[in-house]
């Protein structure tokens, strides 16, 4: 009996999952369905710039590194083990014999679903009743803010729009549908978390070793989303301690060895990072700071009453499990408003403890009045069913909106082929890792498609972004120096419809040499 619950209640999930990842494809399905010989879909419905620093960073895996060069900037710099997700990846591309956006979009579904899986145990370890479990999971996965109410009331867009369109970092669904990376480090949070709520109640040491060793694995993805946990840990534990009224000296061991596994590869980065001249360039211009808090109020508004009275609870009726997700959101929100320059990633997949803290403040709400209301309790799968609806319309709207949008085919989500029948030329004829000078879209589809570096192209990864900006307009224009770009490490220069935007025509006479030429596209050789 109970292994046939088992297998139904695997059955539900396996087809919950699929059908959300099958949701979130939408938009990519639409835009593949509506190229024409004209115009190709650039691969990704959202967030562009940092799709090609990703696939960039996988033909560099393909090509046989292992330690990671920003591709998107021509200072030579001192390769390092950082942000291995994508580097990795591309070697696997590679061992299977698939194309570098093909094998993304195939780890897009294999670890959405292992992240997917992975917070589904978190909820059935915290939830014992199944309801509850699938209820906190599905408000956990789909749940966003307001920012659908707000585009309807007329909200200004500027100069920042609603957080749950363009924040993808802290809504599950909208990480898992954009980045794999994202979902690796959502399932090893979750799964860490896990692992240690069972050991608090088991004493089991291998649990440790297993968080050790994901949290040494998660340093080399995301090192700072996983800080969170590391704090998360920190506090149940105390509370344990505080409710047992002592210290328990093997748990506080086990902290130990948690945070000793972790200095190495923290110093690592720390030290690449902050004292690497040209790395710590790309540290400070790596700024994704936190709006002011209205806008993670409205942001996670259909959350934060029931999940604060579910964080209450979870204090009140001192259930170690709940804590540890309240001391999640808390931390989170916390650290968001650190002064550093990182903040925002301190709060990916905040809705996971948002969602669980939700459902667990709901399902008391519902007791609590099932005396005056009897009926209520048969009905509490349905408020579930509301609460769930009415958090995710937001995400949504954000699929449909969006995959509308693709249908017009909109000139930042598809590109010339033309242009593409350039790339392809160019990535069979110039040598790996050449410097091409072109517009910021046109370099992004130059790392994106071919094995060759771009002088400009992400405001990121392109150090010193808006000098280079100004160097690359000028030469356009003809202000540049004569001897201008031979003296950068460009190779090549392209000048096709998005060059043209800067100026119709450039000066091709100044150490220049056609070398390709299609109908919308021409390519020049830097003379030296």
């Amino acid at each position: 009996m109970k292994n046939q619950t088992g297998i139904k209640d695997f059955l539900w999930f396996s087809i919950i999952a699929v059908t959300i990842l099958a949701f979130s494809s939408i938009p990519y399905w639409t835009a593949r369905s509506v190229e024409t010989d004209r115009l190709l879909f650039r691969g990704i419905y959202f967030d562009e710039a940092d799709y090609s620093v990703h696939i960039s960073m996988m033909q560099a895996g393909r090509m046989g590194d292992w330690a990671y060069q920003m591709r998107f900037t021509s200072e030579e710099h001192q390769p390092a083990f950082l942000r291995m997700f994508y580097i990795i990846l591309g070697h696997i591309s590679k061992w299977v014999n698939l194309d570098v956006e093909t094998t993304f979009h195939v780890a897009r579904w294999i670890f959405g679903m292992i992240a997917l899986y992975s917070i589904y145990q978190l909820c059935k370890r915290i939830f014992p009743d199944q309801s509850r479990a699938r209820a906190a999971f599905l408000l956990s996965v789909l749940g966003a803010g307001a920012g659908w109410l707000q585009l309807i009331l007329g909200a200004p867009l500027k100069p920042i729009s609603p957080i749950d369109f363009w924040l993808i970092d802290a809504y599950v669904f909208f990480s898992i549908s954009l980045f794999p990376s994202f979902s690796f480090t959502l399932a090893v949070m979750t799964t860490t978390l896990n692992l240690y709520l069972d050991y608090l109640n088991s004493g089991k040491w291998v649990n440790i070793m297993l968080i050790s060793l994901l949290a040494v694995i998660s340093q080399t993805t995301n090192p700072i989303a996983f800080a969170v946990i590391d704090i998360t840990f920190a506090g149940v534990t105390c509370f344990c301690w505080w409710k047992n009224g002592k210290i328990n000296p093997k748990q506080f061991y086990a902290l130990g060895v948690i945070g000793i596994a972790q200095i190495p590869l923290l110093a690592y980065n720390f030290l690449i990072l902050n004292g690497d001249p040209i790395w710590s360039q790309f540290t400070s211009q790596n700024q994704t700071l936190s709006p002011p808090p209205i806008f993670y109020f409205r942001g996670f508004f259909p959350f934060w009453a029931l999940a604060i009275y579910g964080a209450i609870l979870a204090f009140r009726q001192r259930y170690s499990n709940m804590v540890a997700v309240a001391s999640w959101a808390i931390f989170g929100f916390t650290l968001a408003y650190v002064p550093v320059l990182i903040q925002r990633r301190f709060v990916l997949g905040i809705t996971i403890p948002l969602g669980i803290l939700s459902i667990y403040g709901l399902s008391h709400g519902i007791k609590s009045v099932a005396g005056k209301f009897p009926g209520l309790l048969k009905r509490e799968g349905l408020v579930y069913f509301a609460c769930i609806l009415l958090a995710s319309i937001s995400s949504i709207y954000l699929i449909l909106g969006l995959s509308l949008y693709m249908q017009t085919r909109p000139a930042d989500k598809f590109y010339p082929r033309d242009l593409e029948i350039a790339l392809v030329w160019l990535d069979q004829n110039a040598a790996p890792n050449d410097f091409v000078l072109g517009d910021i879209k046109t370099g992004q589809l130059v790392a994106q498609r071919t094995r060759l570096k771009t002088y400009v192209g992400h405001p990121m990864e392109t150090l010193f972004f808006d000098d280079k900006i100004a160097s690359a307009e000028a030469f356009y224009t003809g202000n540049a120096a004569n001897d201008w770009i031979q003296k950068t490490p460009i190779r090549w220069v392209f000048f096709g419809q998005y060059e043209k935007e800067i100026a119709p025509t450039f000066p091709t006479e100044i150490g220049l040499q056609l070398v390709y030429q299609n109908k919308a596209v021409q390519i020049y050789e830097v003379k030296r």
